[in-house]
């Protein structure tokens, strides 16, 4: 898919320049008539995907498959994914372990949590709409054998005991993607539906999945605090990768739920940012 292509090149400049120290940043690098060193290299990867998401964006809006309520919900939480996958960005798995203080949680233990949350929003989420869209009606809640089988072959109860940061992340990659893709065909009529869990009134779909996005949200802040204890304040070049993620998103969530859209758009976007990655690498390795 020429989405992937997309994602694997900003991937790949995130990959090369994520680690780039004061000195890296002030190397020279040229952009046209601009020659602000390396650094810039990051707002130009963040200018081409900002201009790719406002013209897919107008594209779609006037295009036969406008963006459902569902899929911009969805769009909001993958934002937050992103969000938080700049933030733990090459954090070490020891430093990923290190308690910041008593009564405190680790990073690792912070991402367990978070995946704990979201296999329950999912397969009680995914649970409901399944019923609904056999049977009509309200959903019952999930009974205890819809979840061991809905989980059969799935091994992080066992991770979430001793898998290490880097597997965990890996692991949260993966369910997702699962997430995007399940829940992108959600009509605005299903997102009505009732769903239980743990509070005293069902809920409607729709407000389950803005618990994603809200509950990621909160936790990201959680290892932020968490990292900050534990290693200090983040890289300028780090923050870089933040804003580049940022933009990602927002192209990624627009395309949610389309196949084969303005390909040569991104094409030539994917194309332009991993030229740009290629010359980064030559400066860097001088």
């Amino acid at each position: 898919m020429i989405q992937e292509n997309l994602t694997n090149s900003v991937e790949d400049f995130i990959t090369l320049t994520y680690s780039c120290d004061q000195v890296d940043l002030e190397r020279e690098w040229t952009w046209g008539d601009y020659s602000e060193g390396v650094r810039f290299s990051f707002f130009r990867v963040y200018e081409e995907l900002r201009t790719l998401a406002a013209r897919l964006g107008t594209l779609r809006a006037a295009s036969e498959s406008p963006f459902s309520l569902a899929q911009n919900i969805l769009a909001q939480h993958h934002a937050a994914f992103c969000d938080l996958k700049a933030v733990v960005l090459g954090i070490s798995d020891e430093a990923g372990k290190t308690v910041p203080s008593e009564g405190e949680w680790s990073l690792r233990e912070v991402l367990v949590h978070i995946i704990d949350a979201e296999r329950t929003f999912f397969a009680i989420n995914l649970d409901a709409l399944r019923f609904v869209r056999a049977q009509g009606g309200t959903p019952p809640e999930m009974s205890d054998e819809a979840w061991e089988t809905f989980w059969v072959g799935d091994n992080f109860p066992e991770m979430k005991y001793s898998a290490p940061v880097s597997a965990l992340i890996a692991y949260y990659e993966n369910l997702h993607s699962r997430v995007i893709k399940e829940f992108t065909g959600i009509s605005d009529t299903e997102l009505h539906a009732s769903v239980t869990f743990w509070e005293s009134n069902a809920m409607p779909l729709e407000f389950r999945l803005h618990r994603f996005d809200a509950h990621l949200r909160q936790h990201t802040i959680q290892a932020e605090k968490t990292i900050l204890a534990v290693i200090g304040s983040p890289s300028e070049a780090r923050r870089l990768v933040r804003i580049v993620y940022t933009a990602l998103a927002e192209v990624e969530g627009i395309l949610f739920g389309l196949e084969n859209f303005a390909d040569a758009d991104q094409l030539s976007v994917a194309n332009r940012i991993s030229s740009y990655k290629e010359g980064i690498a030559v400066v860097l390795s001088a």
